[in-house]
């Protein structure tokens, strides 16, 4: 009776030690998949290209919040697609630039101003650009080169870090 016992034991055991693995191998294989680890990297000479009104032509422009004073303008590179539905799409000029700099100029936010960093892809690449008063946002890579960017105030519960990281 002690043998069937432990035998069960065992059994169970093994049970419990392949189920444990599986569920840590899904959990991993999910954050590896969801290609959510990207970086921002902080740039000066980005940051005057925003000051200065240019407008970078391998990008195509979105901006959230309001068109007369966006919380945020994101470029994504010609090489990615943004996943359609947190932002809106515009048809960029420098005149537009000018308009929205100016309205959303640095002075406004007593807290740093605006950031301006490029969003690398997993390897590395440049993927986008990011200028917002927020300096960083939740940015994912589904796959087939497509990108899906957060906008500044729709973080995901737990994966706003640390606000106050600096590039």
């Amino acid at each position: 009776m002690q043998r069937k016992i432990l035998d069960m034991s065992r059994i169970w055991l093994s049970l419990l030690t392949v189920a444990a693995t599986v569920a840590f191998l899904t959990v991993i294989s999910g954050c590896a998949g969801s290609g959510s680890r990207v970086t921002m990297q902080r740039d000066r000479a980005l940051d005057q290209q925003f000051v200065s009104y240019q407008v970078l032509p391998d990008y195509t422009y979105y901006f959230s919040g309001g068109y007369d004073k966006p919380n945020a303008i994101l470029g994504i590179h010609k090489d990615y697609q943004l996943v359609p539905g947190l932002w809106q799409s515009v048809e960029i000029s420098p005149a537009l630039m000018e308009k929205w700099i100016k309205t959303i100029s640095p002075e406004d936010y007593k807290k740093g101003g605006y950031f301006a960093a490029y969003i690398l892809d997993p390897d590395g690449k440049r993927a986008g650009i990011w200028y917002s008063i927020q300096d960083s946002t939740v940015v994912k890579f589904p796959g087939d080169n497509k990108i899906e960017v957060y906008t500044p105030d729709l973080f995901q519960p737990g994966e706003r870090g640390d606000r106050r990281r600096r590039f």
